[in-house]
């Protein structure tokens, strides 16, 4: 009678999880990190109304269409413009999909936990990676996130699996996942550490010359590294193209030193997984039994190591989300080493509370915010202007043309020096034109407005949400 009971717990601690997020499921991307969130969303518009073909992911901007972006294998954008094209374009549609994604990665959690520790210890696990404050946030994002945490994890397992049956089918299977991780977030190729450390384990120095091995690696790595090289040859945007090689490797292991990376770490980390995740999760680091653990230690060491490199020189608070299930596990360690006990099971319940309690401090005042102003000047812009007119924005972040549903470009992004000329150069390209965010645009000494003022038609309307026509 345990199995099934045990079945229907995990069940119910998903269904838990997912109903943590209903209320802010509707929410437009227009929140935090709207910029990244309406661009996702802004692909998959893309794919139904120009060109549905996951190889060639498309932004609004800079100026008029292609505009093709190296950004990860698009398959969340994929699937939300399926449904998009199927039931209409709904918020909670794009947000259903990376969730989904999240409480499948939760449940491989659950799979691994159980299978290095207990199934108490599972779903305390599998808890506290809901309830974190950074898996509130990224989960239901419209972001790729919950893919690559759900691809990553799945890898791990399979792998894990593998190593403990040795069915082929499963490691091809591992393969799959591993490659699919990469393609959506590079970062989750340190998982492939602790997978090298099983292989070592497993078949020592034999391992090098098993072909199963390498067909694993082949198919691993070969299949992200191929797309990756094909959208560097029609990417249009400079900004992401060759990150890795750009920003990550020349400072790859000095940027942790900076006083900007220990700034971003000392306030983002307890923001991501609050102070009691830490602790715990220090106190689990703490008393991994290597001979036993040590894919979870080795895996664990791996993504601190992401954390001192990549991140640290990224310096954006959702990459922190690849060390999440590990913060969650080795919490969940601790906790369960001391259920067996009534003491024990009062500490563990007040530790969630209070894990819960602070996520929802965290989380709430952005979960509730919406960027008001910029949606009703994105209104104004569809009101005003036909679909097919390209425009400028007074902003560096896109989110206007993207909530606007325009095509064209950001000020200070192309002739920075020079925002009148560079102005003029859109206007030659085809700018028809051009919003300030209610009045505001990025980076203006107040010449831009002047000049704009004195020579192009001010289409004024109510509360400062007026807008330019430059031809």
């Amino acid at each position: 009678m345990k199995k099934p009971r045990n079945g229907y717990l995990i069940v119910l601690i998903l269904i838990f999880i997912a109903v943590l997020r209903v209320p802010t499921l509707a929410n437009s991307p227009y929140e935090y990190d709207s910029w990244r969130q309406s661009d996702t969303e802004s692909i998959a518009i893309n794919f139904l109304e120009n060109h549905f073909n996951l190889l060639y992911p498309q932004l609004n901007y800079d100026g008029p269409m292609p505009n093709y972006v190296q950004l990860e294998f698009q398959i969340t954008t994929g699937i939300i413009a399926v449904l998009y094209n199927l039931f209409g374009y709904h918020y909670m549609l794009a947000r259903i999909v990376p969730l989904s994604f999240f409480i499948g990665s939760a449940y491989f959690l659950y799979l691994i936990a159980k299978r290095y520790y207990s199934v108490q210890t599972a779903w305390i696990t599998t808890l506290l990676y809901g309830i974190l404050p950074l898996s509130i946030l990224y989960s239901r994002a419209i972001m790729p996130e919950s893919a690559a945490l759900f691809f990553m994890l799945g890898a791990f397992y399979l792998f894990v699996q593998w190593i403990d049956h040795k069915r082929f089918w499963v490691l091809i299977a591992a393969g799959v996942f591993t490659a699919l991780a990469i393609s959506q977030k590079i970062p989750t190729v340190f998982v492939g550490i602790p997978m090298m450390g099983m292989a070592l384990k497993e078949y020592r120095l034999r391992s090098l010359v098993r072909w199963e091995l390498w067909l694993f690696a082949l198919m691993s790595l070969l299949p992200p590294y191929l797309y990756f090289q094909w959208l560097s040859t029609i990417a249009e945007f400079p900004f992401v193209t060759g990150i890795a090689t750009k920003h990550i490797l020349p400072s790859l292991f000095t940027s942790i030193a900076s006083p900007e990376a220990l700034h971003f770490f000392a306030e983002q980390v307890p923001n991501a997984f609050t102070w009691y995740g830490i602790v715990l999760f220090i106190a689990g680091l703490l008393t991994i039994h290597w001979k036993k653990e040590y894919p979870i230690g080795i895996w664990t060491l791996a993504m601190l190591v992401e954390l001192v490199t990549v991140v640290a020189t990224i310096k954006f608070d959702y990459y922190l989300i690849l060390i999440g299930p590990l913060v969650a596990l080795l919490g969940g360690v601790t906790l369960g080493s001391i259920w067996n006990k009534l003491p024990g099971k009062v500490v563990t319940v007040i530790a969630i509370v209070l894990i819960a309690w602070q996520s929802y401090q965290l989380t709430s005042p952005l979960l509730r915010e919406q960027h008001t102003v910029l949606l009703r000047q994105a209104e104004v812009v569809q009101a005003y202007t036909s679909t097919n007119d390209l425009i400028v924005v007074g902003t560096d972040d896109p989110s206007l043309l993207n909530a606007s549903h325009r095509k064209g470009w950001r000020v200070g992004n192309t002739m920075p020096q020079d925002p009148i000329a560079e102005l003029q150069y859109f206007v030659k390209m085809g700018a028809k034109y051009f919003v300030p965010l209610r009045g505001h645009i990025d980076g203006d000494d107040g010449s831009l407005q002047q000049y704009v003022k004195d020579r192009y038609t001010l289409i004024d309307v109510k509360d400062g949400y007026f807008i330019y026509k430059l031809q």
